[in-house]
């Protein structure tokens, strides 16, 4: 337990805020950018993206709060190509959250800096291995690729050490933690190997559009990777008793529950090391419409529908935890036309309902999308993708088909980027929610809800963001009475509904 004065002196602290910046005109920023020698050529940035630039070449160890789209890798790579035009020799350790994502830095580093060497680590942990020993400027890849290059398995679990992170990835000065709240555990193998690779690098990085989930304890993990303590504390715990009060649990034990009164010192706290950009700081955008389709469930479902829903009104009320779970899924995959055995979303028996009016709303939705115009399909279950796809192939319909199971998610992605007749992604939530450029397509279609309100928030920024030209269009198919309508509704109050379940509260 930490003395009272402790706590005090720690949120006490004076600490920097660079909002400063924002002020500047573009007239200030290109002064300043003609002061360095060598002089960069950042003529085609924006204005908030040369404030970052330049906060990052003066801070080194630093957070990009940008709203998707806000060109946070951009900002990454023109900061690399500087420094190598200055004599420096750069080498980078790029991680992302999917190994589609890795795509998307290849794909912008060959677009906005073509001088730069930038080597995709997407294979087996032996071919990573071996092309971590080619020359380059930065190496991308996935967090959980990178963790089963290090992690290994004893008799307590999987182990990762520092010093087998530094041997296997030597030599970087550079760290880039993509979507940093991957980062959110600081007992995770992902998180142990991040902070093994800061604490040998100059420039740390961490990028995210979405900072602020349901948990604010989230946050400590990652600036600690950033700046070891310097912002939130050198412990998890001075900044949880700081800003949190303990509290008993439902389900027994306790939990801290963040201090809403705390809330804008904690955000002027994290300006010590971060910047943060909306969206309706740094462009203009074209229009976004939602539009929610309620659908009625096919009559066949409703029997396992009032059943499952029983089952999980009493497992609440007994503090069966596993049963909360299962029935809660049992109605997801009801919601969608079909059950899948224990309803865990293996690769079991799947048993699909004779009627799916979801699914034919779903086709009709794509027979009326203009000719010239794209579809991404937002999905949540594995089998989903297969139910999707099944039906596409019977309209005649081109599509692509991305998830966590597909075998080439990279040509998957670049045959609907390319290709005009492939006019539908089908992409589950888990695989696209982040890191994606999409907005060759304008519409986006939620088959089924997200769990998290920030994949929601991520996933629609695939298609709505800077680039994007066209008016986007974001349909909801919503069976009626059913957990699907609730867990839209979460998402909209920015609550998770499954967690909310577990907390006691009934559907």
């Amino acid at each position: 337990m930490l003395s009272p004065d402790t706590i005090k002196q720690y949120l006490a602290r004076t600490l920097a805020d660079y909002d400063w910046i924002k002020g500047f005109t573009g007239p200030q920023f290109d002064s300043d950018l003609a002061a360095l020698n060598p002089q960069p050529d950042l003529n085609k940035l924006w204005l908030h993206q040369k404030a970052c630039f330049l906060l990052l070449l003066e801070l080194k160890r630093f957070m990009l709060f940008l709203d998707m789209g806000g060109g946070k890798t951009n900002i990454t790579l023109q900061l690399l190509k500087y420094r190598k035009e200055r004599g420096e020799q750069p080498k980078a350790i790029v991680f992302v959250p999917y190994i589609t994502s890795v795509d998307t830095w290849v794909e912008e580093c060959a677009k906005h800096t073509p001088s730069l060497k930038c080597q995709p680590l997407v294979a087996g942990t032996a071919a990573n291995l071996a092309s971590l020993s080619e020359q380059a400027d930065l190496y991308v890849i996935c967090y959980q690729s990178a963790v089963a290059m290090l992690s290994k398995k004893e008799s307590d679990g999987w182990s990762l050490k520092a010093a087998d992170v530094r041997a296997k990835f030597p030599g970087f000065d550079t760290l880039v933690c993509d979507e940093i709240h991957r980062c959110k555990s600081a007992t995770s193998l992902t998180f142990r190997m991040c902070r093994a690779i800061s604490a040998q690098c100059e420039y740390v990085l961490g990028l995210t559009g979405t900072p602020f989930g349901r948990d604010l304890g989230d946050l400590w993990p990652q600036f600690y990777l950033i700046d070891f303590g310097a912002t939130l504390g050198n412990t998890f715990a001075l900044y949880r008793e700081s800003f949190f009060t303990k509290k008993a649990k439902y389900w027994g034990g306790y939990e801290y529950c963040f201090k809403q009164k705390m809330l804008p010192q904690l955000k002027q706290t994290i300006k010590n090391a971060s910047i943060s950009y909306t969206i309706d700081e740094f462009a203009d955008m074209p229009p976004k419409d939602y539009v929610v389709q309620h659908i009625e469930p096919p009559e066949e479902s409703l029997g396992y529908t009032q059943s499952s829903t029983k089952l999980l009104r009493d497992a609440i009320k007994s503090g069966d935890y596993k049963a909360v779970q299962s029935n809660y899924l049992r109605l997801r995959q009801l919601s969608s036309g079909f059950l899948t055995l224990h309803a865990d979303d293996s690769d079991k028996l799947q048993v699909q309902f004779n009627q799916n009016p979801k699914l034919d709303a779903l086709a009709e939705l794509i027979e009326d999308m203009p000719a010239t115009s794209k579809a991404v399909i937002f999905h949540h279950f594995i089998y989903t993708n297969k139910l999707i796809s099944d039906k596409l192939k019977s309209m005649k319909v081109k599509h692509a088909r991305i998830w966590g199971g597909q075998r080439d998610p990279i040509g998957e992605l670049r045959k609907f980027k390319t290709d005009d007749k492939c006019r539908v992604l089908v992409i589950n939530w888990k695989s696209g929610s982040s890191s994606l450029n999409l907005q060759g397509a304008n519409y986006l279609i939620v088959f089924e809800q997200p769990e998290s309100p920030i994949d929601r928030k991520q996933g629609e920024a695939r298609v709505w963001r800077p680039g994007q030209t066209q008016r986007v269009i974001i349909y909801d198919l919503l069976v009626k009475n059913t957990v699907d309508s609730r867990l839209h509704k979460a998402n909209e109050c920015g609550k998770e509904l499954l967690r909310e379940l577990l907390d006691g509260k009934e559907l």
